[in-house]
């Protein structure tokens, strides 16, 4: 066990909104997840029983995620807010650590764990906007992570590496930083603000060798005058959205030469990743390959595989897969096949080498008359322009077409972004059946609950504004 190993290493680097940077140990670190699993046996939790636990952007989080699958094969869900503090009949989390009662019956809750029992279920709204309730087993988790590992270890040339978590706390990129800090002794850093600043400095400051980040960071980042040494980075992951070559060209220079784009989903965890012999520029115009011991192919409508280079539904199936959605029969059917298969939802094409070159989220496509028009298609070609900073294609309706293209655009502070200048970049880039009918600006997009950009609330807004 890492802990053994370890003791003294440290484990977790906290930095809370306001205060002193916290330094945890691993053997400390196991102090608290055993305390907090003695402390649900003594609140008399049974396996199967639902539990919500209330917690925000803190390294509590990790406590209270892997203590709880110690002794309740079953666990729900998870709730987090930022209070831990006791109110009411609750229990603080500080409370519930310092029980030292119920050691014996955890150790027997933990003999009767099973690998295919439940473990947790991960409640997200994704790029949709609508809740999902995946539920996810022990083997899942515990593969998922000795894969992750194995990486990290490639990546690090098995020296101890330092791993920043700065986004917002959701499935893929949990198990990308947890995975090398439970199973290799490596220190994961954890700050509780999420703005590019404290991104920057705490990487900087901690020396950390991988991060994981959302595509709005990016855009920032590479617009900053400022200088930081950031040599200590050998490795970047961007997940959440497709980031263009452009932006990516640059943030090698800003970051690390070692810029990966990667796909992964609540349902799925990991689905592609790259490895160190992968060409730079592969890294960055594919999401990688399968994921190891996963399968991928992609289908047209009638769930036939597509040939190489040609269009399709990204389908998987793998240990990393989730069991079912929570209490939804009918979801979970129309989700997943009888042999296992679960149809993300999102188009790509297989490149001859098996890359995997994402397209976007199926829903996402326009479909123009008879043309199909992706929002990458357009949006890369501003993505990371002086004058630009978001912008998001979407459907609005017509009477000619049916549906038109839309671009919404959030100028950068103080920027003269016209609608003139736009049209000219993409007349220069772009078929004109692929241009956009209307260009509007806007001074901030809305988000979804994980912190993407929802393009679904984008487009009723562009048609409010059109008035159509």
């Amino acid at each position: 066990m890492t802990s053994d190993r370890y003791p003294e290493r440290e484990a977790i680097t906290y930095y809370p909104k306001n205060g002193d940077v916290i330094r945890i140990s691993f053997r400390e670190l196991r102090h608290q997840i055993d305390g907090f699993a003695r402390g649900l046996v003594k609140l008399g939790l049974q396996k199967g029983e639902k539990l919500g636990i209330v917690v925000g952007r803190r390294y509590e989080y990790i406590v209270a995620y892997l203590g709880a699958v110690k002794p309740l094969p079953s666990v729900r869900c998870f709730i987090n807010i930022d209070s831990i503090e006791k109110k009411g009949a609750c229990l603080s989390l500080k409370e519930l650590i310092s029980s030292s009662d119920g050691g014996s019956e955890l150790q027997s809750l933990e003999n009767e764990i099973q690998p295919d029992d439940p473990a947790v279920i991960f409640f997200t709204s994704g790029s949709t906007g609508k809740w999902k309730a995946a539920v996810h087993s022990h083997s899942a988790i515990v593969e998922c992570s000795i894969s992750i590992s194995e990486i990290h270890a490639q990546v690090n040339e098995g020296q101890p590496g330092c791993h920043q978590f700065v986004v917002h706390m959701y499935p893929v990129s949990g198990e990308a930083l947890f995975a090398p800090v439970l199973t290799a002794g490596d220190r994961l850093v954890l700050p509780e603000s999420v703005d590019v600043q404290t991104f920057l400095y705490t990487l900087q400051k901690e020396r950390c060798t991988s991060t994981v980040l959302y595509p709005s960071y990016a855009f920032e980042i590479i617009n900053l005058t400022e200088e930081h040494d950031l040599s200590s980075l050998k490795l970047a992951l961007i997940g959440g959205n497709i980031i263009p070559r452009p932006v990516l060209e640059k943030l090698k220079t800003v970051l690390t030469p070692n810029i990966q784009n990667t796909f992964g989903m609540t349902e799925a965890l990991f689905v592609t990743s790259h490895v160190p012999t992968d060409p730079v520029d592969g890294r960055v115009e594919t999401v990688g390959r399968p994921f190891p011991h996963s399968e991928i192919k992609l289908v047209d409508e009638n769930f036939q595989i597509v040939p190489v280079n040609t269009e399709g539904e990204i389908c998987i199936r793998g240990p990393y897969i989730f069991k079912y959605y929570h209490d939804d029969e009918d979801k979970t059917s129309a989700a997943k096949t009888p042999t296992g298969w679960f149809k993300t939802g999102d188009v790509g094409v297989m490149m001859d080498d098996g890359r995997i070159r994402h397209l976007g989220r199926k829903d996402d496509c326009i479909k123009r008359d008879a043309l199909k028009i992706y929002p990458i298609e357009i949006e890369r070609h501003l993505i990371g322009h002086p004058t630009v900073k978001l912008c998001q294609v979407v459907a609005v309706p017509d009477e000619k077409f049916l549906n038109e293209v839309c671009l919404c655009v959030v100028p950068r502070p103080d920027a003269m972004c016209t609608e003139e200048e736009i049209m000219g970049i993409l007349k220069e880039k772009l078929d004109k059946r692929r241009l956009p009918k209307h260009i509007l600006f806007f001074d901030s997009f809305p988000t979804t609950e994980s912190g993407k950009i929802s393009r679904k609330r984008v487009a009723e807004m562009a048609v409010e504004r059109l008035k159509l």
